[in-house]
C-alpha cells in the first residue's frame, strides 16, 4: 500500500521523507544513537563522529556495552506513580543506558501492564525491576519472572484464578502476545493454559504471591501436546520450546530496531541464532543491530512519541532555571505514550498514527513552551540554521526542511533578541518530519 500522512511517503509499512542521505560519520553515528538510545545528544554523535569511518561500529559498540541503569526510585510508595514515572523517564534521557535501556522499555510494551489498572505503584515498580534486570538476559527467565509477577497476575485477572473457572485472559495473551502470535494455538490450549495458571493469589497490600494448591489443577491436561499435571514454569517452557517462539520474538525485535519486516530467509536465520543461544536475547540482538539492514534502514519508520520526547529535551539543552519543570508527564498522557500506560495488553502500536497532526500539534505547542527557557544557541561564526540541526541531530534533511528553516531565521533576524530567535528555530527543527522520524 502506497499514500501519504502529512508530507510522509508509506509504502509497505515503512515510512520515507525527501531526506538528503549523505553518510557522513555525523549522519552514520545519529542513525545509530536514534534507534539504540532515546535521542542522541550532539555531543554523544561528535564523539562516534570523531571516528570517521569507523562512527557508526563505534556508535553501535557504545550502545551494546552500555550498563542497565537501576530503576528509580529505590523505594516507592504504592499510592504514588509520579516517583516511578519521573525516574523512569530520568533512565530514559540518559544515553549512556544505551541498547539496556531500549530493551526495558520494549519489554514494557511487550508485556504491558497499565498502572491505572493495577494501581498499587509499588508492584507496577518491580515489574520495571524484572525488564531492567532481564532486558538483553535470557528470554525464558524473563517470560517465567512475568508470569509470577504480580502486576501481570493483576493487570490479567490471573490472581484468585480457581481451576473451577478459571481465568483465560493470562493463557490467551501468553500464547497470541508473549510468545507465539495468533494462530499457533487453539481454544482448547488457551482453556488447558487457563487450568495451568490457575491457583495464584497476589496480596494486594504486601505485593507478595502466593499459590494455593486448592484452587490449582489437580490432574493433567493437554497443552500445546505436551499431557502431563503442569504448572505456570511448565507452560513457559512449553511455549519457549515452540516452533514460533523464535520467529515470533525475533520478528518483533528486527522490526522494533530496523522498522522493516524481515525477509523470510533473514528472520529464519536470526531465529536460529536465538534458539541456538537457548533464547538468549543479546546475541539475536546483536545480530540485528550489526546486521546490513539496520546500517540503511534510515528515516523509515516514526518516531515514537516517548523518542521523540526525550530527543528534544536533548536539543532544547539545559534550562535557565528549575531544569525539572523540562519533563513535563502530562505532555506524554496528551502524545498517548505515558510509561505505565499502555492502551491495552497488546501495548503501544507502531505505525503512521505517530505522524498524525494531533501528534504534531502537541508536540510543537510542549516545545514552544518549554524552549522559552532555553539557552540561546550560538552559531560560532558559521550558520545559525546549521547550529541548530547539529544541536538537533539533524544530519539528513530535505531541502523543502532547510529552506524552511531558513525562511524562519530570516523572518527573526533583528527583529527578536537571540534566545527568542534560538526558540523559533529550535520548535520549527522539532517538528519538521526528519525529527519526527527514526
Amino acid at each position: 500500500m502506497i499514500g501519504s500522512v502529512h508530507g510522509f511517503t508509506v509504502a509497505s509499512g515503512s515510512v520515507s521523507y525527501g531526506a538528503v542521505m549523505t553518510d557522513t560519520p555525523h549522519a552514520a553515528a545519529a542513525h545509530a544513537l536514534r534507534r539504540l538510545t532515546f535521542g542522541p545528544t550532539a555531543d554523544l554523535v561528535d564523539r562516534f563522529a570523531a571516528e570517521g569511518p569507523n562512527a557508526f561500529t563505534a556508535a553501535v559498540d557504545f550502545a551494546l556495552a552500555a550498563p542497565g541503569l537501576p530503576a528509580q526510585p529505590a523505594q516507592v510508595n504504592k499510592d504514588d506513580w509520579d516517583p516511578v514515572l519521573n525516574g523512569w523517564l530520568q533512565n530514559l534521557r540518559d544515553p549512556i543506558g544505551g541498547v539496556h535501556e531500549k530493551l526495558t522499555w520494549f519489554w514494557h510494551g511487550h508485556f504491558a501492564v497499565s498502572a491505572v489498572k493495577v494501581s498499587n505503584q509499588a508492584i507496577m515498580h518491580g515489574q520495571q525491576r524484572i525488564f531492567r534486570d532481564h532486558a538483553l538476559g535470557n528470554f525464558r527467565d524473563l517470560f517465567r519472572a512475568v508470569i509470577h509477577d504480580p502486576a501481570m497476575l493483576l493487570y490479567l485477572d490471573a490472581s484468585y484464578s480457581n481451576v473451577s473457572a478459571p481465568n483465560e485472559n493470562l493463557s490467551r495473551e501468553s500464547m497470541e502476545l508473549f510468545a507465539l502470535g495468533r494462530d499457533r494455538y487453539t481454544e482448547a490450549d488457551v482453556k488447558a493454559g487457563a487450568l495451568v495458571l490457575a491457583g495464584f493469589e497476589v496480596d494486594y497490600e504486601t505485593a507478595a504471591v502466593r499459590f494455593n494448591e486448592e484452587a490449582a489443577l489437580g490432574g493433567e491436561v493437554v497443552l500445546l501436546g505436551h499431557r502431563g499435571r503442569l504448572r505456570a514454569d511448565d507452560m513457559v517452557d512449553i511455549l519457549c520450546e515452540h516452533p514460533a517462539c523464535a520467529l515470533f520474538i525475533t520478528g518483533k525485535l528486527f522490526r522494533y530496531f530496523v522498522g522493516e519486516t524481515p525477509s523470510e530467509a533473514r528472520l529464519a536465520e536470526l531465529a536460529g541464532v536465538f534458539s541456538a543461544s537457548g533464547l538468549e536475547i543479546r546475541p539475536v540482538v546483536e545480530a540485528i543491530v550489526r546486521g546490513p539492514e539496520f546500517a540503511s534502514a534510515r528515516l523509515n519508520r516514526p518516531r515514537y512519541a516517548i523518542e521523540w520526547f526525550t530527543a528534544a529535551l536533548h536539543a532544547i539543552g539545559p534550562l535557565r532555571e528549575d531544569q525539572d519543570q523540562n519533563i513535563w508527564p502530562w505532555t506524554l498522557e496528551q502524545l498517548d505514550q505515558l510509561p505505565g500506560q499502555p492502551p491495552n495488553v497488546a501495548g503501544w502500536p507502531s505505525g503512521t498514527r505517530w505522524l498524525s497532526a494531533s501528534q504534531l500539534l502537541t508536540r510543537a505547542a510542549y516545545v514552544w513552551a518549554v524552549s522559552e527557557r532555553m539557552e540561546p544557541i550560538t552559531a560560532d561564526g558559521g550558520s545559525l540554521v546549521n547550529a541548530v540541526l547539529k544541536r538537533c541531530c539533524l544530519h539528513q534533511v530535505s531541502a523543502a526542511s532547510r529552506a524552511t528553516l531558513q525562511q524562519a531565521a530570516i523572518a527573526v533576524a533583528g527583529a527578536a533578541d537571540a534566545m527568542s530567535v534560538s526558540r523559533r528555530l529550535v520548535t520549527t527543527a522539532l517538528t519538521t518530519p526528519e525529527f519526527s522520524l527514526a
